[in-house]
């Protein structure tokens, strides 16, 4: 039997109902957002007040879920295995779903493939500060008298994306560097405040910032590749050294497989959400900055990502997931 013209367009409409009515309807219930690290930290603030907004955009409770373990691979995988379709998101730093592979040691985890990018959120840079027994006031001076120091300089490291940076650093500045490890940035911090280490890469904060003021530290550079408002001074190290840019990028994926038209849903709301007034503030005091863009650009940054962890690998001894 053979259907007329008409016929098998009637057919084609019927079959593409449900698909359309998807997408006009779309979200019909709550939305999770799995963010991979603990509570409390300016990650779970970013990820809560742009869960909040994005709720009122598209009209549906929006829940944010801590899913933590691995340096964040947990929360990836979570997101990576969720049902692909648009209720199960993931907001994480660009660097975790670069590492995730490394630290579950996990070959066939590729995050790549598992997470559809929506868009980038914000960009926080990582600042070098040095203890105030440090005899230089800038990048250049710095690398002049570590130099100088056969037995190396102590410098803090308080998980592997600052591993990363300081192996960076070393090869790219050509000195030597002594990782000293510690459970966390607060405990990394104070032990540059006590001298325990010479310097130490952190992103902003506060306290930091603080700190700064009373001269319990001092600002050696930044890894933005632009002067970041977030520290007033802070003179980017790839002017010394082009090409090292370290920023932490928080972005937005869904599981790969999401229907583009609620992926293109997602991202409109997403962008309308973090146009909200005064959003820009409320993450500035965070200790990160407002930098929306969009799939491609996530694509890009990861690419640099990527290419930043395999020099550390090949130039370093790197102890991911230790």
């Amino acid at each position: 039997m053979t259907l007329s013209r008409r016929a098998f367009t009637l057919a084609l409409a019927v079959l593409a109902a449900p698909l359309l009515a998807r997408a006009q309807d779309f979200p019909t219930k709550s939305i999770k957002i799995i963010y991979t690290y603990a509570p409390g930290g300016p990650g779970d603030s970013l990820t809560r007040t742009f869960a909040e907004a994005l709720g009122g955009v598209l009209g549906q409770p929006v829940v944010v879920e801590n899913r933590t373990g691995a340096n964040g691979a947990i929360g990836i995988i979570a997101a990576a295995h969720s049902a692909p379709d648009g209720y199960t998101l993931v907001l994480t730093t660009i660097t975790t779903t670069v590492l995730a592979p490394l630290v579950t040691k996990d070959a066939s985890l590729e995050p790549a493939k598992a997470l559809a990018p929506i868009l980038n959120v914000s960009v926080t840079p990582l600042v070098l500060l040095a203890h105030p027994s440090v005899p230089a006031n800038d990048f250049p001076g710095f690398v002049e008298w570590a130099n100088k120091q056969p037995g190396g300089i102590d410098v803090g490291v308080a998980g592997p994306t600052l591993e990363v940076s300081n192996a960076l650093l070393a090869k790219d500045a050509k000195i030597k560097v002594i990782n000293v490890f510690y459970r966390g940035g607060g405990p990394a911090l104070q032990a540059l405040l006590a001298g325990e280490v010479k310097v130490f890469f952190n992103p902003p904060s506060g306290s930091m910032l603080e700190f700064i003021r009373q001269g319990k530290v001092k600002v050696l550079g930044v890894t933005s590749a632009e002067p970041s408002p977030l520290i007033p001074g802070g003179v980017p190290i790839s002017k010394f050294l082009p090409g090292y840019i370290q920023d932490i990028n928080f972005a937005l994926w869904a599981p790969a497989g999401t229907p583009r038209d609620v992926m293109a849903k997602l991202e409109a709301a997403s962008r309308k959400a973090l146009a909200t007034p005064g959003m820009a503030d409320k993450l500035a005091n965070m200790g990160t900055t407002l930098n929306v863009a969009g799939p491609d650009e996530v694509t890009r940054i990861t690419k640099r990502e990527t290419q930043n962890f395999k020099t550390a690998m090949e130039s370093a001894s790197i102890k991911f997931g230790e």
